[in-house]
C-alpha cells in the first residue's frame, strides 16, 4: 500500500505517521524547501498545540466536533507522548510542549518520520490528482537547487494507491499556503466555500490611532454593525499599530468583520474597575482641579491612551484646567473609557492572517475517516477544510486529529 500525502504541515505529518504506523509506504510531497514550516512559528514559537477547554470552531463546527469526538485531547496527548513530546498546560487551558519550543515538536515529527522510513520530498509542487484504476496519479513540478528562490523545476509523476490532501488554506502565503491547493479537490468535484482571513489585525484609519503605535491595553473589544448591534466580543490584551488594532483579543474578531462595522473598546480593565468609571473620573478631577486637562489620567493610563480618551470625549484644549471640565464632560469621559469607538476599515488580509476561514466543504467527507464521499481513496485533513477555530490551539488540534484519522483510515490494507 503506497500513500501520497500532499502537504508537509501539521495535518500532513500526523497523517503520514498514522499511515506508516498502520503499515503503509508513505511519500510526503511538500512545496516548501523544508517541512513543518508553519508549525515552527505557532504560539509565537512556543507551540500552542491544543486547548483543553470547550471547543470553539466556525465554518462546519459540527464536523470539527465529530472529528474531535473520535480523537479527543486525551488521545491526542497520548499521540504526542508516543513521539517523545510531553505537554504542559499554561494559562487558560492552553497545551504546549513541555519545552515551550515549537521547534522540539518539529524535530520529534521528523525523527518519527525517519524511523518509519517516510519519504519526504520537498520543493514538490503538486498540480493535479488523477484517479486511475486501483489508485491515483499525482503530477506536478519537482524543484532542485540551492533554495526555493533559485531553483529549476522538472515534471514528476507519482503513482499511489491512496492520496491524503493536507495543504493548508490561504493564510500566511509566505509559509507556502496560498490557496492554490484548493483546486486539487475542486477539480475532482468538491465544492469550495468562499475563503477569507481569520485571526488577523483589524485595520482602522490612522487618525484614530494617532500616537498609539506600540501601546498595549487590557480591554473588552466588540464589533457593532451599522444598526448598533453587538456582533461579537472578546476580552484580552489589545495592541495598537499605526493603522490597526491587533493582539489575540482583536484577531478573534476578524472573521466577523463586514462593511460599516465599528470596533468598540472598553478600557475599564486597565483601571480594574468592573462597574461605572464616573466616580473614579470625578475623584481624579477633584484631586487635580488646577492641573491641565492633559494630566487628568496621568498614572491611570499611558499618555497616548489618555490623549485618545480625551480626544474622543471631545476635550478640545488640553491646556485648560481640569476644573473647567463640566459635569457633562466628566460623564462623557467616563462613557468613553467604557466605549472607545473606531470605524473598522477591514482586516490585514491573508498575508498576515494566522488562519483561513472557509475552505473545502466538509459535507462530502466522512468525519470518522476523512475519506471523500465522492472519490474513494481520497482523503483531506486540516485547514483546507471549512473549519477554523479561535486562538488557543484549536486550529492545530483539528489539524492533528483530522490528519491522524485520515492516515489511520488510509493505511488500512
Amino acid at each position: 500500500m503506497h500513500i501520497a500525502v500532499i502537504g508537509g504541515g501539521a495535518a500532513g505529518f500526523a497523517a503520514a505517521i498514522a499511515a506508516a504506523q498502520a503499515g503503509a509506504r508513505v511519500t510526503v510531497l511538500e512545496r516548501n524547501a523544508k517541512p513543518l514550516k508553519k508549525l515552527g512559528v505557532t504560539g509565537n514559537g512556543r507551540g500552542n498545540l491544543m486547548n483543553t477547554g470547550k471547543p470553539v470552531y466556525f465554518g462546519d463546527s459540527a464536523f470539527a466536533e465529530a472529528v474531535l469526538g473520535r480523537l479527543n485531547v486525551k488521545e491526542l496527548t497520548a499521540f504526542f507522548t508516543s513521539l517523545g513530546v510531553p505537554l504542559r498546560e499554561e494559562g487558560e487551558a492552553l497545551l504546549y510542549p513541555a519545552s515551550l519550543q515549537a521547534a522540539s515538536v518539529q524535530q520529534a515529527f521528523l525523527l518519527r518520520a525517519g524511523q518509519l522510513s517516510i519519504d519526504i520530498r520537498c520543493l514538490a509542487r503538486v498540480m493535479r490528482i488523477t484517479p486511475q484504476p486501483g489508485g491515483f496519479a499525482v503530477s506536478g513540478m519537482q524543484g532542485s537547487g540551492p533554495d526555493s528562490k533559485r531553483m529549476t523545476e522538472e515534471p514528476f509523476l507519482l503513482h499511489a494507491d491512496k492520496v491524503i490532501v493536507a495543504c493548508g488554506g490561504a493564510a500566511y502565503p509566505v509559509h507556502g499556503t496560498d490557496g492554490t491547493a484548493y483546486g486539487l479537490l475542486t477539480e475532482l468535484g468538491h465544492r469550495l466555500t468562499p475563503v477569507f482571513p481569520a485571526l488577523c489585525a483589524l485595520t482602522v484609519a490612522k487618525k484614530e490611532l494617532q500616537g498609539l503605535k506600540g501601546q498595549r491595553v487590557r480591554a473588552r473589544l466588540w464589533l457593532e454593525d451599522s444598526a448598533g448591534h453587538t456582533v461579537r466580543q472578546s476580552d484580552g490584551e489589545a495592541l495598537f499599530a499605526d493603522d490597526a488594532v491587533s493582539g489575540i483579543v482583536a484577531m478573534q474578531l476578524a472573521r466577523f468583520v463586514e462593511a460599516g462595522m465599528t470596533l468598540c473598546l472598553d478600557l475599564r480593565g486597565e483601571l480594574n474597575l468592573p462597574g461605572d468609571s464616573l466616580p473614579f473620573v470625578k475623584s481624579l478631577a477633584d484631586a487635580r482641579s488646577s492641573l491641565p486637562a492633559a494630566e487628568l489620567f496621568t498614572g491611570a493610563f499611558s499618555t497616548p491612551v489618555s490623549r485618545l480618551i480625551l480626544r474622543q470625549a471631545g476635550v478640545k484644549d488640553l491646556s485648560a484646567p481640569i476644573a473647567s471640565l463640566g459635569a457633562g464632560m466628566l460623564r462623557a469621559l467616563a462613557q468613553t473609557i467604557a466605549c472607545v469607538r473606531m470605524p473598522v476599515l477591514g482586516t490585514r488580509g491573508f498575508d498576515a492572517a494566522q488562519v483561513t476561514a472557509g475552505g473545502i466543504e466538509t459535507g462530502d467527507f466522512n468525519p470518522a475517516t476523512m475519506e471523500s464521499r465522492l472519490v474513494p481513496g481520497l482523503y483531506a485533513a486540516g485547514e483546507m477544510l471549512n473549519v477554523d477555530g479561535d486562538c488557543g490551539g484549536f486550529n492545530l488540534m483539528f489539524a492533528f486529529a483530522s490528519g491522524l484519522l485520515a492516515g489511520a483510515a488510509a493505511g488500512e490494507a
